[in-house]
């Protein structure tokens, strides 16, 4: 015999309460018993009558700042409280989004010293996967660099972007120039359908605010001409907030070192400059018995850290910001408020055993009310909504963090992106108060 789901809608009754709970939980809003069983008979209500339920400012405000603490891949959710919202929710056509996401970067950059931002376009109906998403966003970060095949196999850029790439290629963009370091166009989808690429920042470069990477001991790395953009601002997930999703909810934070120096730079499956950074340094390279690779890793995290520094853009370093997550760990540990986690992203990718995380057991359990989860593609969605007779048969993902395994959605899935997500941190306290610049 076999169990069948509940309703949709009790489902989403159930998520709504536990939400609604948390938040009456928290000192800012501390709803009563009173108000808070108000609010979620006036959700039962509309629940009822429209088969999903809106947020208030307050709930939106709140909403996205929980799903936030609750990531358990983010090691900067310290600041969880700090993120600003921009509720875009009754933005619908390719122009107010273009306008909102650009003034999402004005918001965010403040002259380097970097904020907490999520722009918020229209939920989806909960129960409802055949009905097209008002606004989607395809890029994987809205600042992002492209990938282009080359002849002999190779790609000039990053590896990541090929298939993005090939794609906005296909539908007409064409860059003015062609290099390692290409921003890309933005891919919006409106109601399913495909705008053509968007080359946002070829008229506002201004808006893609870059770091020469540097070393103040190795010249030979200034040489290899590496260079990242300062905001990471993350695209392609899905945001929930009580059993609602919104698929188009773009965020940003700041970065760590490591998320650009071990990682961006140095992955095989990314820029894998670790060699050439070897090289340039001057270390023997001959065997791996000398840790050449392990003094590359060091010297290339040093080079972004200080270049990042120097222009006076906000970015974080491992040890610092592991020491906060620990503090934060401690505080919600004495106040019996429960702090899952992913150790496998919690520990930074370079020197590890020297970070607190490492030493720490953490529930990786989803919460899934309120979180951020992975999600098929739009093109992806698309497709499945075209032939809707596989939407419930389509095969399903096994990964908890991806939100068809929490929530109603087009059972297609996508492959994503694990690099990392965006981890806040707070300025050096050097540069506090100094002017910023490029």
């Amino acid at each position: 015999m076999t169990l069948s789901s509940p309703p949709v809608s009790s489902r989403l009754r159930v998520q709504a309460l536990a939400f609604l709970q948390d938040m009456a939980a928290d000192n800012r809003y501390a709803l009563t018993q009173e108000q808070l069983q108000e609010r979620m008979a006036a959700i039962s209500e509309e629940i009822d009558q429209t088969g999903t339920y809106t947020h208030t400012t307050e709930e939106l405000e709140f909403g996205v700042q929980w799903a936030w603490r609750a990531s358990n891949r983010c090691i900067g959710r310290h600041m969880w409280r700090s993120l600003k919202v921009q509720d875009c929710r009754t933005t619908k056509d390719h122009a107010g989004v273009t306008e909102a996401l650009a003034k999402h970067l004005d918001m965010a950059w403040q002259d380097g010293n970097i904020q907490s931002v999520i722009t918020v376009f229209a939920p989806r109906i909960p129960g409802q996967s055949d009905q097209a998403d008002v606004v989607r966003i395809a890029n994987h970060q809205l600042l992002r660099y492209a990938g282009f095949e080359q002849e002999d196999g190779t790609v000039l850029g990053d590896p990541h972007s090929v298939e993005f790439t090939r794609r906005m290629l296909d539908l007409g963009w064409s860059p003015k120039s062609r290099s390692a370091y290409t921003p890309l166009p933005w891919s919006i989808w409106i109601q399913d359908e495909e705008c053509a690429p968007f080359d946002h920042f070829a008229q506002h470069p201004e808006q893609f605010p870059e770091v020469d990477i540097t070393h103040p001991d190795h010249p030979g790395i200034d040489a290899l001409g590496l260079r990242w953009y300062a905001i990471p601002l993350i695209s392609e997930m899905a945001l929930v907030i009580g059993g609602i999703t919104y698929p188009c909810a773009p965020f940003n934070g700041w970065y760590m070192g490591t998320e650009i120096a071990a990682r961006n730079f140095c992955d095989p499956a990314r820029y894998d400059m670790i060699e050439a950074i070897g090289l340039a340094m001057g270390l023997d390279t001959s065997s791996n018995r000398t840790l050449w690779k392990d003094q590359a890793l060091i010297g290339i995290n040093q080079a972004v850290l200080h270049s990042f520094d120097r222009a006076g853009f906000r970015i974080g370093d491992h040890h610092e910001l592991g020491a906060q997550f620990e503090r934060f760990c401690k505080i919600e540990d004495k106040a019996g408020r429960k702090l899952n986690g992913d150790w496998s992203w919690l520990t930074p990718p370079i020197s590890g055993s020297l970070s607190p995380q490492f030493h720490r057991e953490f529930d990786n359990t989803v919460e899934a009310h309120t979180n951020f989860f992975y999600q098929s593609s739009p093109a992806a969605d698309a497709a499945v909504r075209r032939e809707d007779s596989s939407l419930d048969d389509a095969p399903r993902t096994s990964d908890p963090f991806h939100l068809e395994n929490q929530h109603e959605t087009p059972r297609c899935p996508f492959g994503f992106d694990r690099i990392g997500k965006v981890l806040p941190f707070k300025r050096p306290a050097f540069l506090k108060g100094k002017a910023s610049g490029h």
